[in-house]
């Protein structure tokens, strides 16, 4: 198992604050925003990363949902982590044993 480490952002490096609960337009995600443009969001039991991925992709489409659902993988780069959000710090296992997960995503080119 790799080692903990703080959360960052695995596109630019940044060091992030702990996800927030983030309300905009129809969609309701624990997540942010990197000064890089990338987005994260947080799914606390790690068993939800499905629903957690399109809300992720409706966010970084601006709210539009119509948009995320045509993107292609060409045009999205993602990676997700265990993320254990008491120490926030990815890679890591929470004192009960269990992570949840954390996903990381961001456009390739900008939104027209």
């Amino acid at each position: 198992m790799p080692r903990p480490r703080p959360l960052q952002c695995p596109f630019c490096s940044t060091y992030l604050i702990r996800p927030v609960e983030i309300r905009f337009k129809a969609i309701e995600i624990t997540g942010g925003i990197c000064r890089c443009g990338a987005i994260y969001a947080f799914d606390r039991t790690g068993h939800s990363l499905g629903e957690i991925y399109l809300d992720a992709m409706t966010f970084l489409c601006r709210g539009d949902l119509d948009m995320a659902l045509s993107l292609n993988p060409e045009d999205y780069e993602d990676i997700s982590f265990d993320y254990d959000y008491e120490t926030n710090r990815l890679d890591a296992r929470s004192s009960t044993g269990r992570a949840g997960k954390i996903l990381f995503m961001r456009l390739k080119q900008r939104l027209g």
